[in-house]
């Protein structure tokens, strides 16, 4: 019999992000505030608008509805810039930024999207000065380092809480809050879809794990948040393997010599390395096969167990979908065949348009798959 592989992204499949969105939100906000814009916000809308463009990563839409609202701002005084998060005693406009025209505008945020949107606000911009184009740059291009962005550490304060934030970054925190992961996530998958999953797994030849773009644990000396951990906790998936954007990370910036966000989704390792998790591989030797693989080593041996095997992708957003993809083109180069299914979950139609483009098809939430059909 065939081995099936049921791959779930976290967010938006077996998670509500509620938090995250909070979050993002409350983080606009508040540098909104700061600014002198108190009415700027971020809708649903948008937020998937970001997502459809493959800027998933709030660290990334933050700081670029942060350069948005110092472009618009800068029409009205040319000075302010971004110091910290107290609001202004008295705000400069009542108008919102136009994330819209950014969103409608910009084809994609590329591998990374603070970078890409920098360049893009300096081309539609050329009326900015020297050092507004460098306050530009400091907020766009530093916007995932915790120690040198404008926007990260609140922000990263609201999503893990202010104790395990001053824990884990060692940064004296400002904003005594709680975790807006623990307060506002919600789980998808319903007690009965749960147990019907559960007695699916039970076939050994029936695997699953979690591929999420999420931060997660690292080896020691590499900083990431254990916010994929948090995830899968609140699911109750704990015993499934899962790879994160952590580790990914860690393992292309010390073993491969490349930048961190290189072999996360749409990159074909993510999905390779969650394959050898689920083959039983420890996370090292899956890595390394993974890698290997997409370098161009035919290792028949490591993949061998994967021939004619049936691997099912469940996804919210595009490149999720991409990296199983090309996951599996790389192993039918090796001559094996595999059976793919890409299932894109989503009701927003800005995402379910993205999802089109690659999903074999697309369901409104977890809850409408059927294991033994959908893997029959």
């Amino acid at each position: 019999m065939p081995k099936i592989f049921c791959l779930f992204d976290m967010d938006g499949v077996l998670l509500k992000p509620e938090g995250y969105h909070k979050s993002l939100a409350t983080s606009v906000h508040r540098f909104g505030q700061a600014l002198g814009a108190p009415s700027t916000t971020i809708t649903e809308d948008q937020i998937a608008r970001f997502e459809a463009l493959n800027i998933t990563n709030e660290w990334d839409s933050l700081a670029i509805c942060v350069a948005l609202t110092l472009v618009h701002l800068w029409q009205i005084n040319g000075k302010i810039r971004l110091n910290g998060i107290e609001p202004k005693a008295i705000p400069l406009t009542h108008e919102r930024p136009d994330f819209d025209g950014f969103l409608k505008t910009i084809s994609d945020g590329g591998h990374l999207p603070g970078v890409t949107a920098y360049h893009f606000l300096i081309d539609q911009n050329p009326w900015l000065s020297t050092d507004q184009r460098a306050h530009l740059g400091i907020l766009l291009e530093n916007c995932r380092d915790i120690y040198q962005s404008l926007t990260l550490p609140s922000h990263q304060e609201t999503v893990l809480g202010s104790r395990t934030f001053e824990v884990h970054y060692n940064i004296k925190p400002k904003l005594n809050t709680e975790s807006y992961l623990l307060l506002y996530d919600q789980r998808l998958m319903t007690k009965e879809q749960y147990r019907r999953l559960r007695e699916w797994l039970i076939n050994p030849d029936h695997h699953a794990g979690i591929l999420t773009n999420r931060p997660s644990r690292t080896p020691p000396g590499f900083l990431s948040a254990p916010e994929a951990e948090l995830g899968i906790e609140l699911i109750g998936l704990n015993d499934l393997p899962y790879v994160g954007s952590g580790i990914l990370g860690w393992y292309a910036a010390t073993h491969c010599q490349l930048d961190d966000h290189t072999l996360l989704k749409p990159n074909p390792v993510h999905t390779l390395t969650l394959l050898q998790r689920c083959l039983g591989r420890s996370l090292i030797d899956s890595l390394q096969a993974a890698v290997a693989l997409w370098q161009g080593s035919d290792s028949l041996s490591d993949w061998q167990p994967l021939d004619h095997a049936k691997i099912i992708v469940f996804e919210d957003s595009a490149k999720g979908l991409y990296s199983g993809k090309a996951a599996c083109n790389f192993i039918n180069k090796l001559g094996l065949e595999i059976d793919l299914t890409l299932v894109g979950i989503a009701k927003n139609t800005i995402k379910l348009a993205a999802l089109d483009q690659v999903s074999s098809f697309n369901i409104e939430n977890i809850n409408q798959i059927e294991w033994e059909k959908i893997t029959s």
